[in-house]
């Protein structure tokens, strides 16, 4: 649907070399700055979607 630039959660895992568990509970969490992990959605309520390049980007400001 959205080609290889976005990914779901499980995705996300496996392309930053983590655990499920981990994963979840890092994206619960906030950076250093206040600021949650960057996450789209096609409608509120839907499935989360992640581009990796935002959420290392997020992670290196922690």
């Amino acid at each position: 649907m959205f080609g290889t630039e976005f990914k779901n959660a499980r995705q996300l895992a496996a392309a930053l070399g983590i655990s499920n568990t981990t994963l979840f509970k890092m994206l619960k969490k906030k950076n250093s700055h206040g600021q949650s992990c960057p996450v789209h959605q096609l409608a509120p309520g839907c499935r989360k979607y992640y581009k990796v390049d935002e959420v290392k980007q997020w992670l290196m400001n922690e």
